[in-house]
């Protein structure tokens, strides 16, 4: 990406599956005023029979004592029925308001001593109305997922992060206006899931200036970059939440030039076959599928992430930067890791999706050794993987974790060593953040190394200073945050 600034370890654990129902803890500081909602029309959710997109609230949204939970503060699903909860312990007289447009009926509750966000076990529909596919079967139960240190859980960062974004909304895209767009994107998503209604609003108001047209979107000419179109993102999930069709029509306008005069091969001309276009280019097309359900969105960005994956991907499953640039930068890896995980929620069964699930999977397997494990650092990444003198750094341990929380949630990577490579991610990254919602160690947006040996290529990237409030960190630590959160599991096949 150009070079352009923006304003203890946990022991192995096992994963549970809970076949009666899904059942997610946040943390003893982790839970919301009252349960998210549950995107509708993909199916049946908690309470209620299965609502529409355009449904009214289920009526479990005031589950009153249904909503007691065990000592461990696990929440029972919504319909007025407490089957699902422990008798030891109760959670809140009162159970959560009825979810907003879109709900099958809130979750009873929010739970006993921990307090949690809810699952239905099914994964008909999706948290906070972001549309994605309904996934099918029962979300795992992820017990070292269900409590934090005081502080620094996933609600009480994610605010913090949130908080952290509202002041730069009115920021230029600039150069590396991407990473602005995914921490505007992230904040919308966190804000959506955990009913911050008010913030929510706030940042769709200060998007009006693009919707508009009062100010003028980056470039959508044949010659724009993929940096420029990322920004399609950003109106795409505007559109997803509250269905402004202004703002749908940026993000696929973008959507759809970036595929214009694609190459024989079905390869939009955007490729550079930089590690990053993975989720540049993935993460529109992705968009643009939950946007309109058009499944030529999610066929474009799976033929374009296997021939990145038979590009540059090693045997080790992890992954050059460049063609040219062959050293494992760390965030370069990042990219990759967190497109396909947005790619793998939404892709149906089938050949495609199990080539690039056979990919994230070798690259998850290859990152996981890489991973620091003692002193100070420990669940970090480097800024250069398999370089030991090379520094910790906070934007590729953000994005590996999300990766890591998503395949875990969604029941793709099942070993408890997964999860713990998860929970230590998470660990890390909440000592890297500070009272003021800032992440530290980041690096700053770059280009490729220059053609050379391999140690000059990784002396490139690991000589770098890193840096802190920067949106290229800030980004991918509200996406971690808000895959703990979910309830939900929308790539469950």
């Amino acid at each position: 990406m150009r070079l352009a600034k923006t304003f203890r370890f946990a022991p192995r654990v096992a994963v549970t599956f809970l076949l009666a129902a899904g059942l997610l803890n946040c943390s003893s500081t982790d839970a919301p005023s009252s349960p998210p909602p549950n995107g509708g029309s993909a199916g049946a959710l908690n309470g209620g029979s299965g609502a529409t997109s355009a449904g009214s609230p289920g009526s479990a949204g005031s589950a009153g004592s249904a909503g007691s939970a065990g000592s461990a503060g696990s929440v029972v699903n919504g319909a007025g029925s407490g089957t699902a909860g422990a008798a030891a312990g109760t959670g809140p007289a009162a159970g959560g308001s009825p979810a907003s447009a879109g709900s099958g009926g809130a979750s009873a509750g929010s739970g006993g001593s921990s307090g949690a966000l809810s699952s239905a076990g099914a994964g008909g529909g999706s948290a906070g109305n972001t549309a994605q596919g309904g996934g099918t079967g029962v979300c795992p139960v992820i017990n070292d997922f269900a409590t934090w240190p005081s502080g620094k859980g996933p609600l009480d960062i994610g605010k913090l992060a949130v908080k952290n974004f509202k002041g730069q909304t009115g920021a230029e895209y600039g150069g590396a206006g991407y990473a602005w767009t995914f921490a505007y994107v992230g904040s919308l998503q966190f804000t959506k899931l955990t009913m911050d209604s008010a913030t929510n609003a706030a940042l769709i108001s200060d998007f009006e200036r693009y919707a508009s047209g009062t100010t003028a979107p980056p470039s959508n000419a044949a010659n724009a970059t993929v940096d420029d179109r990322a920004f399609g993102d950003l109106p795409l999930e505007i559109f997803i939440e509250n269905q402004d069709e202004r703002s749908k029509k940026l993000g696929l306008d973008r959507a759809d030039q970036q595929w214009a005069g694609a190459g024989a091969d079905g390869i939009t001309k955007d490729a550079r076959y930089w590690a990053d276009d993975m989720f540049m280019i993935t993460g529109l097309q992705v968009y643009a599928y939950r946007a309109t359900k058009d499944l030529k969105y999610l066929t474009r960005s799976a033929k374009t992430m296997l021939a990145y994956q038979a590009a540059l991907q090693q045997a080790d499953g992890n992954f050059w930067h460049t063609k040219q640039s062959k050293a494992y930068w760390g965030r370069a890896n990042g990219w990759v890791a967190a497109g396909a995980s947005e790619l793998l929620l939404d892709l149906p069964a089938g050949a495609d999706r199990d080539a690039v699930m056979a990919g994230y999977k070798k690259q998850m397997d290859g990152l996981l050794p890489l991973q620091i494990t003692s002193g100070s650092d420990a669940g970090m990444w480097r800024q250069v993987l398999d370089l030991s003198s090379s520094n910790p750094e906070s934007s590729c341990t953000a994005m590996f974790t999300f990766a890591l929380i998503t395949g875990v949630r969604n029941g793709w990577l099942t070993d408890a060593k997964y999860v713990t490579a998860a929970r230590n991610g998470w660990l890390a990254l909440g000592n890297k953040t500070d009272s003021n919602g800032v992440l530290s160690k980041v690096c700053p947006g770059t280009g490729q190394a220059n053609a050379g040996t391999l140690a000059s290529q990784q002396a490139f990237y690991a000589n770098i200073t890193l840096g802190s409030n920067d949106q290229h960190g800030q980004a991918p630590l509200l996406w971690a945050a808000r895959a703990l959160l979910r309830p939900d599991c929308p790539g469950l096949r």
